[in-house]
């Protein structure tokens, strides 16, 4: 059987400029062994869905390797889930379902290796620019508790709590810089709640979680109850003036200048980890009170991980400590669902244009398109 294909492409010089294109048709009848062919089903799109494309335009994580289309354009990885169609691996079988990393196609052809019980790795070569976290995919239906009816609140809260889970992971290690307060900006972004709420829950004898976020989405950021408190960007100011570590979720320049003038060597570590205000990102002066910002880098910390023997099952152990904060999320996130190319175009450029409310949350129905 022969599988047509489509896939949303972009190019890293202007974000805006992205639409679906056909490509090469599949052919189940010329796999190779190890070959399978994963029709794509439901995808989420969030603000670490962009910084994936920042990253990998710029160079620090090549993320845009992963799945090579025609130049100038790319295409940006997102998570989600598929189902087996075809396959020429004896351990993977027709109808498995997988979570993982996907690219806004129609199918993927994956050269499927390392199958445990629980999951498997895409040895396809040009996913080698990636760190393995992000060529492994979790055989859903093994998983405890998986339930098809949560698939959604999965796309949209694993990977960005997988964010979360990796700082706290960093956080602890370096036992918080022997500050009390951690400032997280973007405070109403999926990671950033993930890891407030990973503070408050788990840390909370150790420091305080703090959102910034704008007036706006203060309200929503308060409703979730992952923060110990919340300030608006016009309360910098107000923010209290003690030993503190910074998260810039972000990704705009001028509001980390802001937090450092306020607090300069009060700051024990300040770190850019995504870029919810992408088109504001900016360089930061040279001379900014404090520390000088750094880009964190979930990778690395993967690496950290897998170099301890932490590493195994790393999406298990993610996909255990979503469960809880997935539950609540449910209750305060509202999914739109979008099932046509001209309706998922339309709300990727609104998610850029940032014309979606805090507790909007966008899913891509891929199955069944047609251009």
């Amino acid at each position: 059987m022969r599988y047509s294909n489509l896939d949303f492409v972009f190019n890293p010089d202007d974000f805006r400029d992205a639409h679906f294109i056909e490509t090469k048709r599949l052919d189940d009848a010329l796999l190779q062994k190890g070959e399978v062919i994963i029709a794509v089903d439901r995808l989420a799109l969030t603000a670490n869905t962009i910084s994936y494309g920042i990253a990998g335009k710029s160079g620090l994580i090549r993320y845009l390797d992963s799945f090579p289309t025609a130049a100038p354009y790319a295409r940006m990885p997102f998570w989600g889930f598929g189902d087996v169609v075809a396959s020429a691996h004896d351990d993977i079988p027709v109808g498995e379902r997988l979570y993982g990393f996907y690219p806004l196609s129609t199918y993927l052809l994956a050269k499927m290796d390392k199958v445990s019980p629980t999951s498997c790795m895409d040895m396809t070569a040009s996913r080698d620019t990636i760190p393995a976290f992000y060529r492994e995919y979790a055989r859903a239906t093994v998983e405890p508790g998986y339930h098809p009816d949560f698939d959604d609140m999965q796309s949209l809260l694993r990977p960005v709590i997988g964010t979360s889970f990796l700082l706290e992971h960093y956080i602890t290690r370096h036992d918080f810089y022997g500050a009390r307060n951690i400032i997280i900006t973007s405070a109403s972004s999926k990671t950033a709640f993930g890891f407030g709420h990973f503070l408050t829950n788990d840390h909370s004898d150790k420091c305080r979680a703090i959102g910034l976020t704008s007036k706006g989405n203060k309200a929503f950021v308060e409703k979730t109850g992952c923060y110990d408190a919340v300030f608006t960007y016009d309360e910098i100011d107000q923010l209290p003036r003690a030993a503190s570590v910074v998260f810039d979720m972000a990704g705009n320049a001028e509001l980390r200048a802001l937090v450092h003038q306020h607090l300069g060597d009060l700051i024990a570590y300040s770190g850019t980890v995504g870029a919810t205000h992408w088109e504001e990102g900016g360089r930061d002066a040279a001379d900014l009170p404090g520390p000088r910002p750094v880009f964190w880098s979930g990778p690395d910390e993967i690496a950290l991980l897998a170099q301890s023997g932490e590493g195994d099952n790393i999406l298990s152990k993610i996909s255990a400590r979503t469960v809880p904060l997935m539950i609540k999320a449910a209750g305060w996130l509202k999914v739109n669902t979008y099932d046509t190319t001209e309706l998922i175009e339309t709300a990727y450029l609104d998610a850029l244009d940032g014309n979606m409310a805090a507790e909007d949350a966008i899913v891509f129905d891929v199955k069944g398109l047609t251009k």
